[in-house]
């Protein structure tokens, strides 16, 4: 397959991976990322389209990097999404299953886009397991005019909590594994929860308390120790074992590190595995939602 430029936009800063999906996850051959403008990108939300184009057209230009196929990974409280059980059925009843569900719980747009992740199929049901997602289209359309504007050429959206679970996917060192992914945008913590490596439920919540400080620590400490509640109350018999950072910095993980111990938890950044090929010098935790968005569906 050509080369792709992966490209995830958080609320601080823009990381690039380029590369190609591979069979078994993905080989990439160049990584960087860089600071945005304050205050251009709030929650997803593009509020200086002019200041953030600049950016990106500098980062692009600094690092060399392809323009020709981006594939684009977003995300924040406008894009509203769930786990779904649908029996089999064709793509256009799936479409009419998507709108009802979410128009009749509470996600009703004034012009919708909906899609969907197969996570799973039962082999003896036949019945498909599914992350859906719905936004407005005009939230898409201002992505699109983005890229316009930097000269890029789109090869495809998506969310970024796709890639997450697309990254795990490619991780065979959790398969089996209960463990919560925390991926830190900014001043927002995405918290993905997986049971026996497969994706079950995840939160997006702000941070209240500048990160690298025992506050914030004791902040995430709190939302982990609620995503253990939440699995004991759903009387799982997989306990949360672990949790791993990605996109923090090592303060981050030094002052998260006794609250998890704290709740008997594993702690470390994202791992490495040998399905993500990456260059000299980088690691996987640090560009987690950009290399987990060059993996396949």
């Amino acid at each position: 397959m050509p080369v792709l430029t992966s490209l995830y936009l958080c609320n601080s800063t823009v990381y690039a991976a380029v590369g190609s999906p591979t069979a078994n996850g993905a080989k990439i051959t160049a990584a960087c990322q860089t600071e945005l403008p304050e205050g251009c990108l709030i929650n997803g939300i593009i509020t200086n389209e002019a200041e953030l184009t600049a950016a990106l057209q500098g980062f692009f230009a600094a690092n060399e990097l392809p323009t020709q196929r981006v594939a684009l990974a977003v995300g924040g409280s406008q894009f509203n999404h769930r786990v779904l059980t649908l029996p089999r059925m064709s793509e256009k009843k799936r479409a009419a299953v998507l709108t009802r569900e979410f128009s009749t719980g509470g996600a009703d747009v004034t012009a919708p886009l909906d899609d969907y992740m197969l996570l799973s199929t039962d082999k003896k049901t036949k019945a498909d397991t599914v992350l859906a997602t719905r936004v407005e289209s005009a939230v898409i359309e201002t992505y699109i005019n983005l890229a316009a504007a930097c000269g890029l050429k789109l090869y495809s959206i998506d969310l970024a909590l796709a890639g997450q679970i697309k990254l795990v996917r490619a991780t065979p060192e959790l398969a089996g594994k209960s463990f919560v992914m925390l991926q830190f945008d900014g001043d927002s913590l995405i918290a993905g929860l997986y049971e026996k490596g497969q994706y079950k439920y995840s939160t997006r919540s702000r941070l209240f308390n500048p990160r690298g400080t025992e506050a914030s620590g004791t902040e995430i400490g709190q939302k982990l120790s609620g995503l253990i509640q939440f699995q004991t109350a759903a009387k799982s018999e997989h306990p949360i074992q672990a949790v791993y950072f990605g996109g923090s910095t090592a303060a981050d993980l030094a002052v998260c590190t006794p609250a998890c111990r704290a709740l008997q938890l594993e702690v470390a950044a994202y791992p490495e595995t040998e399905n993500i090929k990456l260059p000299e010098g980088i690691r996987l935790a640090d560009i987690a939602l950009a290399a987990g968005n060059l993996i396949g569906r």
